[in-house]
């Protein structure tokens, strides 16, 4: 009866340590599916913004609803385990992030926007990294237990073949032999069960593999169509200004040799035919910046935003010496960066201060820093116009503006300058404002990337 009980008790260990990897085996599967449905979701997206066809998205949407059970279906797999608690929780959280970037580039590229600094960021490839980090780790958790379990077996059955060996002299050889074939057999269901868990972690690590590959193809694919997006938009932009000058010339001519000649309507048209093409050049420089802006290479060395203030300031006041306006700049605002890209980011946010005010008596302008969670901030604010919130999601797209020409000229291509410049540096730009009550940039400014 004494042998009987230690072999129970063996037995037990050995099919609790079995029904482990069973259980093992069960939440790597279900890891894989998670995983293969973040795929389904991330290469949804890619394909959906490399060419436009909306059948690219219904995998995105299928995978959209499937992933919360699938994840509620592992969180349930491990229960009673506190840390795999803790990283399926950290899995949700990055998943929402992820998710917020991806709503943020279908938005963008249904709106026309400027999708590809997002995915030029890297902000969506980082969020899955972390993902496939947090599943991973999950997995090396599992795994390791798998170990431990398998190493408790081990022990377990050590016991056993020597409390059976000294037993079996005292109770016979028949009942020792048949205790260590059914031990024997046991000993092998758990090294299938353990077979089984490492094929799953090789599928895993393979998948991943797969997944990598995809991502890099279809990033290959999205930078040459950048790139020829951009050599088309400089090409046309410098073949637009010759017919431009040759229109802005004629009309020139024939204001100086038929002026007499024509009615005052006709020199009516032909001031507006002039004014059209002034802002068509206008219109063009803005383009070629922006292009620019996209193409050229970043040299990182510290600039003094205040210092660089005050001279675009300056010269605003050497433009206009009968304006009247405060500016307020604080000083000493040293930062890593590109100074030619960030002259332009100021010569657009403080000529528009500068324009914005200009129909306002006591027209205040300034440049400040502040932190908040550790983050540093500098921004532009002004007393002007200001704008409509309900329209600031369009505010930094190209051709967006919030006022009409003839109330503030300009071609609606500066801030979408401002943004793509603060994104080259790593940072972000938001803007706040009410109508009739001002405006204010906030930006910040990061490790640059080329």
């Amino acid at each position: 009866m004494l042998l009987a009980g230690v072999l129970l008790w063996a037995v037990g260990d050995l099919i609790q340590a079995q029904e482990n990897a069973r259980h093992s085996q069960v939440a790597l599967t279900q890891l894989e599916r998670v995983r293969q449905l973040l795929i389904d979701r991330e290469t949804g997206v890619r394909g959906y913004l490399l060419t436009g066809e909306p059948s690219f998205l219904e995998p995105y949407h299928a995978a959209g609803q499937q992933l919360p059970l699938a994840l509620e279906e592992l969180e349930r797999i491990l229960v009673g385990q506190p840390q795999q608690q803790a990283w399926i929780q950290t899995l949700r959280e990055r998943r929402q992030e992820w998710e917020q970037v991806a709503d943020q580039m279908l938005s963008r590229f249904h709106q026309q926007g400027d999708w590809l600094s997002l995915v030029r960021s890297g902000a969506g490839k980082t969020r899955m990294d972390a993902m496939r980090a947090t599943l991973e780790a999950i997995a090396a958790e599992e795994r390791q237990r798998a170990t431990l379990q398998a190493l408790e077996a081990e022990r377990a059955g050590r016991v056993v073949l020597i409390m059976g060996g000294l037993w079996t002299l005292a109770v016979g050889v028949l009942l020792a032999w048949l205790s260590r074939r059914q031990l024997i057999t046991l000993a092998r269901d758990y090294d299938a069960s353990l077979s089984e868990v490492r094929a799953q972690a090789d599928a895993l690590r393979a998948s991943e593999a797969r997944l990598e590959s995809r991502v890099a193809q279809r990033t290959v694919e999205l930078t040459a169509a950048n790139k020829e997006l951009e050599s088309f938009s400089y090409s046309v932009s410098h073949d637009l200004r010759s017919p431009l000058r040759a229109i802005d010339g004629f009309a020139q001519a024939m204001r100086e040799d038929e002026g007499a000649r024509l009615s005052p309507e006709g020199l009516r048209l032909l001031t507006r035919l002039q004014g059209a093409a002034t802002r068509m050049g206008q219109l063009i420089d803005d383009l070629l910046q922006l292009s620019r802006v996209t193409r050229a290479e970043l040299q990182r060395e510290p600039v003094n935003l205040s210092t660089l203030s005050a001279s675009v300031l300056q010269e605003l006041r050497q433009r206009e010496p009968g304006r009247d306006v405060t500016c307020s700049l604080q000083p000493g605002l040293t930062v890593q960066g590109d100074p030619r890209l960030l002259r332009v980011l100021l010569e657009n946010l403080l000529g528009n201060a500068w324009k914005f005010t200009s129909k306002r008596s006591g027209a205040h302008i300034e440049l400040f820093a502040e932190t908040a969670n550790g983050v540093t901030h500098y921004a532009v604010r002004d007393n002007g116009v200001g704008f409509d919130m309900a329209y600031a999601g369009k505010l930094f797209s190209p051709f967006q503006r919030m006022h009409k020409p003839s109330e503030f000229p300009g071609t609606g291509i500066g801030l979408a300058t401002v943004q793509r410049i603060v994104h080259r540096h790593g940072g972000e730009i938001s803007a706040q404002a009410t109508l009739g009550g001002g405006a204010t940039f906030r930006f910040s400014l990061q490790e640059a990337r080329a």
